[in-house]
């Protein structure tokens, strides 16, 4: 009698769930309603920029640099990675610092604004070790990766709640 409880419990529970909509993070498989897009970006260069562009061709989107008549046109600017200190220990140096990356973007098709130029930013704290400078700048980058994936998700989300 327990154990049937016990399962039916359970079953309610992932019923529930899966009804609200939960899923992993870092489990973000887009699909684009844009065919194609003209990708204006600011810094080409970038490990922003090659990751957007990575992850809208990994969501069926033609990127093309030339100007397609009928296609929309996402630009992207001001990307900016900050540091600040947000703690600071007896030493007199930060113990506890903050990563901001930000990046403005803007979609337009036939001039007509579908998304008016919006800065999108995504912020991270975290611990820094004065003995391991070594482990905090490898933390750091890793932590600016992570943050650039975030903000190309929101990215997504975003251009998938453009109105028809």
């Amino acid at each position: 009698m327990r154990n049937t409880a016990q399962r039916l419990l359970a079953f309610i529970l992932a019923l529930s769930v899966q009804a609200c909509g939960f899923t992993l993070r870092s489990n973000d498989a887009f699909v684009s309603r844009f065919s194609s897009l003209n990708l204006e970006l600011e810094q080409p260069q970038s490990d922003f920029s090659a990751l957007l562009q990575h992850s809208l061709t990994a969501a069926g989107v033609t990127l093309s640099a030339q100007q397609l008549e009928a296609a929309p046109i996402l630009k992207v600017s001001n990307e900016q990675i900050l540091t600040r200190p947000v703690s600071i220990n007896p030493r007199a140096r930060a113990s506890q610092v903050e990563l901001r990356l930000s990046a403005s973007i803007a979609l337009t098709i036939g001039g007509q604004s579908l998304i008016p130029e919006e800065t999108l930013t995504v912020v991270r704290t975290y611990f820094q070790d004065i003995e391991n400078i070594a482990g905090n700048q490898e933390e750091a980058q890793i932590i600016a990766n992570e943050l650039r994936q975030e903000l190309i998700n929101q990215l997504m989300r975003r251009l998938e709640s453009v109105p028809e």
